[in-house]
């Protein structure tokens, strides 16, 4: 199944940043954090990087390119997700420069652009780790839309 974010999931991802998780080639996990996110596809997103936060992943994204990523301050208590995808980073070019100025107040060095592939529910109780890649996009928003009915933004 593909993924289709949500219109609640785009709007946590967007308004509150996110966690990044990568690992090193032997398996040493890295976590920094990007304070924009954008989604630029229904099954993509870009993070708009300063310098210090993309400095601790880049070797490793670029030996590995498997990211996981939740939503940071209180996106990971009421957007309770973690997705998962290839990352690629981008210095130059035209999606570079476009994010780059959405970006306002990042000093923007790289952008990291993760294509989801995975989505996890982790919300506390018999539903945590549920896997809802699996599912129709359709069936997820009604999932979610049972469970939840904020929408940060609106």
């Amino acid at each position: 199944m593909s993924i289709i974010l949500t219109e609640r999931m785009k709007g946590w991802i967007e308004l509150m940043g996110c966690h990044l998780c990568v690992a090193t080639p032997e398996g040493v996990p890295l976590v920094t954090v990007s304070r924009f996110a954008r989604v630029t596809k229904p099954d993509q997103v870009a993070f708009a990087m300063e310098k210090g936060e993309i400095g601790l992943i880049e070797a490793a994204v670029t030996k590995n390119p498997w990211v996981a990523f939740g939503v940071s301050r209180q996106g990971g208590i009421r957007a309770a997700y973690q997705f998962k995808g290839k990352g690629k980073i981008l210095k130059s070019g035209p999606e570079f420069e476009s994010l780059k100025q959405m970006a306002e107040g990042i000093a923007t060095d790289t952008v990291l652009v993760v294509d989801l592939t995975e989505l996890y529910c982790t919300k506390p109780g018999a539903e945590a780790g549920q896997r809802l890649d699996v599912m129709a996009p359709d069936a997820v928003d009604a999932w979610e839309k049972a469970r939840w009915t904020d929408i940060p933004g609106k």
